[in-house]
């Protein structure tokens, strides 16, 4: 029986040792402004000083910390590692091309290769554009809508990237590109009509929908019915930002599942599992506008990422991957649910399957409160998560849900006893 295995069976669990995660954090406070690449990623965002810091390895769904310890990882490259860490068809992908060189200084065989590949996978797909983040193919997808239809306005839904004019309301951004964007959440049903509702009566300056479908409640067909017919007949592009949705719905993403008709999508984590690269899809039409545009990146084209993601996307059309992931989110879903319900307490999962939002409270700040100690307490028991939304991928298995779940139950009952959590 592995340490693993005993943490997962709730048996001699202890606190546990970051010595070494906690002297290299020191390194980076030092050298790394703001710690860490991602504000995703920052010790502040988990359980500070009762969480890993840094990841040293991993494969499959387990993945192992600086110090030893080691998880069943739900975190998964905050979405991106679809296939799971160490991936055979990953790797050989990066291996077999390796030689070829990495960047040319022409464009390489391996673009058009791939770029076929994908809209080829994605519905109303002709022409793609590919880039290296999510925030990037955004940023991209909204200079071509306004110059497609000489419009100026945007309406985001969900976090689009942290450029400036999704993020126009932080530091260093001019208070004056607040006025070209407005910003909508989905989090509940009436918030439906205020979205159609700033449509209508926006519409004359607005040029484009992004949207990020949330991950607390799922969205119907007769929403998206609707919001294409509005756009259509207000002369909105309606962009879907699919950056982590993407190939984790369906193959065919939120078109395929929601049966919904996007004029513009954008893609990123999975696109290329784990590597960088991010892409715009769209009709042969709206995308050759780009050829008009100032749009362009010199590690668009870096051919590693591309021959990974061809693999990748050959891996999604020739596997079972998506009934796997649904099924084992909708395993995960329903024990935890139970789990918390037999306790009574207010832990509750919701959202998609594959991509399990856990939710102690409606309010961010209460939340959080409870969601600190959660994590803090599946850690030690051998599960790395997210204060809210978690993944689902190709390499976790049964056994790994079913243990995940009995860990809930000693992390929660744990939490009871402690004080950081109510029983109802």
């Amino acid at each position: 029986m592995t340490v693993l295995d005993k943490q997962f069976m709730n048996e001699d669990v202890k606190e546990l040792d970051l010595t070494q995660s906690i002297a290299l954090a020191e390194k980076n406070k030092q050298y790394i402004a703001g710690f860490t690449q991602s504000m995703m990623k920052k010790p502040e965002q988990f359980a500070l000083g009762k969480f890993p810091v840094f990841i040293k390895s991993g494969h499959g769904a387990v993945v192992e910390d600086l110090d030893g310890n080691q998880y069943v990882d739900f975190i998964c490259g905050l979405g991106a590692n679809m296939l799971g860490h160490n991936h055979p068809v990953v790797n050989h992908a990066i291996l077999e091309n390796l030689t070829n060189g990495i960047l040319h200084s022409l464009p390489a065989p391996v673009e058009a290769k791939t770029a076929e590949r994908l809209v080829n996978m994605i519905p109303n797909a002709q022409m793609t554009r590919f880039f290296k983040t999510g925030a990037d193919a955004n940023s991209a997808a909204i200079r071509l809508a306004r110059y497609h239809n000489k419009k100026n306005e945007i309406i985001t839904v969900g976090y689009n990237g942290w450029h400036d004019h999704f993020m126009y309301d932080t530091p260093g951004v001019p208070e004056s590109l607040e006025s070209y964007t407005t910003r909508l959440p989905l989090f509940t049903p009436p918030d439906e009509a205020k979205l159609f509702e700033a449509i209508n009566q926006k519409h004359e300056s607005l040029s484009a929908v992004l949207l990020s479908v949330p991950y607390n409640r799922e969205l119907s067909q007769e929403f998206f019915k609707t919001l294409r017919t509005l756009c259509t007949e207000k002369n909105v592009l309606l962009i879907i930002d699919e950056v982590v949705t993407g190939f984790r719905l369906a193959r065919g993403g939120v078109q395929e599942y929601f049966n919904v008709n996007a004029d513009l999508v954008t893609f990123s984590k999975g696109i290329a599992a784990g590597m960088p690269l991010s892409a715009v899809t769209g009709s042969t039409e709206l995308m050759n506008k780009l050829n008009d545009l100032q749009v362009s990146t010199t590690f668009g084209g870096e051919m590693l990422s591309l021959e990974v993601c061809d693999a990748v996307l050959k891996e999604y059309q020739e596997s079972d991957y998506i009934s796997h992931i649904h099924q084992l989110g909708k395993r995960l879903k329903d024990g935890v649910n139970s789990v918390a319900q037999s306790l009574n307490v207010s832990l509750k999962v919701v959202g998609y399957d594959c991509i399990p939002m856990f939710l102690f409270a409606p309010n961010p700040v209460e939340h959080v409160k409870m969601a600190e100690p959660f994590l803090a307490a599946m850690a030690k028991r051998g599960v790395i998560m997210r204060r809210d939304v978690n993944f689902i991928c190709t390499a976790h298995t049964v056994t790994q849900i079913d243990q995940t779940i009995e860990s809930v139950k000693g992390a929660l009952q744990e939490m009871i006893k402690n004080g950081s959590l109510t029983v109802q």
